[in-house]
């Protein structure tokens, strides 16, 4: 089954690699989505928080796309 990751729109490197990898990449908001990965956690993000429940949250902050594939594989 293909999982789907929502991705802050200024994270297109990240967006490429996960296409890559075989996820689904959807806008940030989407309540089918089986992960987030947000660039920091600010206040945009806090205003979604209760949209967001029971899925991995990603701070990709100071990270590389090859780090973040690593830890969304470990929480999907």
């Amino acid at each position: 089954m293909k999982r789907t990751v929502a991705v802050d729109d200024s994270l297109s490197p990240i967006k490429r690699t996960l296409e890559r990898e075989g996820y689904g990449v959807t806008r940030m908001g989407d309540v089918k989505a089986d992960a987030v990965i947000v660039n920091g956690i600010d206040d945009n993000f806090m205003g979604m928080e209760d949209m967001i429940q029971n899925i991995p949250v990603i701070n990709a902050q100071g990270k590389t796309a090859e780090q973040i594939l690593k830890e969304l594989k470990a929480k999907i």
